[in-house]
């Protein structure tokens, strides 16, 4: 591999001086730069990782094949490491630039991990897909991969406890966060085998505390995800509170006995909700006389051979032998964090590799149960329009290339977790990581490699064959894949994503021919058309589906994106004047979530500021008189007025909790 560097403009010689090492030094120090190129001379395929650590500033990385197309392009992080992982095709140069995101210079560090031939031997194939966490200096993971009901392997990455330099191992304890939520259906299942509680009980009969909404909200719609209340951990934001502080279960009925009207009727919608699971948890408990850790070691864990799992109860609770949690800072480094508060039932379950596996096997063996319960937890659920969600009970269901997968995946803070298991090949795959940037998309990929053999081979000849013809279409137009350049011009400007009352800006752009879309607080990157009306981001899942005039205009379209369809439209992001601002400022205040807000124009643009926020939060005009906000609790921000034009108020969505309702003051 040789690697050179190209300066772009108002490099100082410091930074130049110290390109010659990039390759070689690990651990160099921060170079002072406002861009840098790359380039690389790469075999075909070749496997490439490298990061580059944003000291200060936020850096785009981009990286450009022989041919001149952009392979990828990352700005995912407006701090701390960015990882830059792809694959040669071709042989030739490969150009890696690092460009700041503002005027400003600023420090980073660029590290090259890995450039090597991809491996053949899936062993080999996951200690490359893994190596960005594999290093004494950084929390890390296990990997296991269960083959004809064994666990074959397991490989083990990077620390469990940087403090104390413990690396991960084998038996490493760690949170898996929202996989827990099928161990707590499973809780309910066998409360109903003794008879103490059903799964279409009205969760009121539990909890009658719970405010009527005069429709029964049963168990299995809060299971199920269709129980129409608002999501804890997306509401409790919106008020102030930061994702590490503490507070009891109970919160969620007191959650429930504010909101004023359910989000959709039961049964209606499917939208996550954790707030449904830990109020099914203090059920369990009042069902059963137990505390609800004690009811699912005896119920659950135990009698399945799990005696290294438990549910964490208490926040800060002491577990001997589990992996901390790590969160990258922006400055470099990391910082341990605490779990959720209250997610027992919706997560808190600390467990191994090896329980894992004897939970995976159990959807076989159906140990604990019985096979009416499998069934039931299996069992996708069917909204009132006949539509299926593809999720049961607290269990994801889904086809891998002609092959049922039960997955769930789960996040905790910092925690990661993934349980992927093939019910026909009684085969699967666990992730478990202390690293709040591991990427869960690769239990997928982990599948494919271990397993491809025993996958639907007509599928993926189906697959080869699309592939082929796209390239042909592209050959033959001279075009990426026959979207010819009016098209590509159709498509640029400003956009809106929209889904379950959630509002993204998105911008599409064309630079030299590559089409690149900008969604808000994901960074900018690059997207390959696929025919003349759509584009596919491949690292994420993503299709863009762009819905063409006869004139050849668009203004709609939708975006499929890991099975989840999302509405597109066009909008005028025009920016508004000064004296059109000056309608929305003033006190908000909810009484839902007793807080304020206040809005005020500042520099220009609207802005939001509230008593626990350091600094103002800018809105961006979305539409209309809609707006949004780098934040995720906060990211539609939807004015109302009366009839006489004034503001009366505003409501904030942010997905899984939509309308939450500030008056003007």
């Amino acid at each position: 591999m040789r690697s050179t560097a190209t300066p772009a403009t108002l490099i100082p010689l410091t930074a130049l001086a110290a390109l010659a090492a990039a390759c070689a030094a690990p651990d160099m120090p921060p170079m002072q730069s406002d861009g840098q190129v790359h380039t690389f001379d790469l075999d075909a395929e070749t496997f490439f990782l490298a990061e580059v650590d944003q000291v200060s500033n936020d850096f785009t990385v981009t990286v450009t094949g022989p041919d001149g197309e952009t392979v990828t392009e990352v700005d995912g992080r407006t701090g701390g490491i960015e990882t830059i992982r792809f694959e040669t095709e071709a042989a030739g140069a490969y150009e890696v630039a690092i460009t700041a995101n503002d005027d400003e210079a600023g420090e980073f560090r660029f590290n090259v991990l890995r450039s090597e031939p991809i491996a053949t031997d899936p062993a080999a194939r996951l200690d490359q897909l893994m190596a960005v966490y594999d290093s004494d200096g950084r929390p890390g993971a296990v990997v296991g991969v269960v083959d004809g009901g064994e666990l074959a392997l397991v490989r083990t990455y990077g620390m469990a406890n940087l403090s104390h330099e413990v690396p991960w191992e084998r038996g490493t304890i760690s949170n898996i966060g929202s996989v827990t939520k099928q161990f707590t259906a499973m809780g309910v299942l066998t409360l109903q085998a003794q008879g103490k509680m059903s799964v279409d009980d009205d969760i009121r009969t539990h909890i009658p505390e719970l405010r009527d909404f005069g429709t029964p909200i049963t168990i299995r719609n809060l299971l199920n995800h269709t129980g129409g209340y608002r999501e804890i951990y997306n509401l409790l934001p919106i008020g102030g509170h930061q994702g590490e502080d503490a507070f009891s279960r109970e919160r969620a009925i007191a959650i429930v006995q504010r909101q004023p009207e359910l989000q959709a009727p039961p049964n209606t919608e499917w939208n996550y909700n954790n707030t449904g699971y830990i109020l099914v948890s203090l059920a369990i408990e009042r069902a059963s006389g137990q505390g609800f850790a004690d009811y699912m070691r005896a119920n659950v864990f135990e009698p399945l051979g799990m005696m290294d799992t438990r549910v964490k109860m208490v926040q800060g609770e002491l577990i001997p032998g589990s992996a901390q949690g790590y969160i990258a800072e922006a400055a470099g480094g990391y910082r341990t964090t605490r779990d959720l508060a209250a997610s027992a039932g919706a997560g808190g379950v600390y467990t191994t590799v090896d329980d894992l596996t004897r939970w995976m096997l159990n959807y076989r063996d159906a140990t604990v149960g019985g096979p009416e319960a499998i069934e039931a937890i299996a069992t996708t659920a069917v909204l009132e329009s006949g539509d299926s969600t593809g999720y049961g009970l607290g269990l994801g269901l889904a086809e891998q290339r002609g092959r049922t997968l039960y997955t769930h995946t789960g996040g905790d803070v910092s925690h990661r977790a993934y349980l992927g298991y093939y019910p026909e090949l009684e085969s699967g795959v666990i992730l478990m990581s202390n690293n709040a940037a591991f990427d869960l998309s690769v239990g997928g990929e982990i599948g494919e490699m271990f397993f491809a053999e025993r996958f639907d081979e007509a599928e993926a000849d189906g697959e080869d064959e699309a592939e082929a013809d796209d390239a042909d279409a592209a050959g033959e137009s001279g075009e990426d894949a026959g979207m010819s350049d009016a098209r590509k011009l159709a498509i640029t400007g400003d956009w809106v994503l929209e889904t379950q009352g959630i509002s993204l800006a998105m911008t599409v752009a064309v630079e030299d021919g590559d089409v690149f879309v900008d969604v808000q607080g994901q960074g900018r990157t690059a997207a390959r058309p696929t025919s003349d009306s759509s584009l596919e981001i491949a690292s994420v899942s993503a299709e863009f589906t762009f819905d063409f005039d006869a004139d050849g205009t668009t203004s709609t379209g939708t975006l499929v994106q890991s099975g989840l369809e999302i509405s597109m439209r066009r909008v005028d992001r025009t920016e508004l004047a000064e004296e059109a601002l000056a309608a929305y400022v003033g006190r908000y205040y909810s009484e839902e979530l007793e807080t304020f807000y206040e809005v005020a124009v500042e520099d220009g643009g609207l802005v939001l500021h509230h008593i626990e926020m350091a600094e103002p939060l800018a809105m961006q005009h979305t539409d209309g008189d809609e707006f949004s906000t780098e934040v995720i609790f906060l990211n539609t921000i939807a004015f109302e007025r009366a009839g006489s034009g004034a503001v009366t108020g505003f409501t904030v969505s942010n997905g899984r909790t939509k309308g939450v309702r500030f008056g003007k003051m």
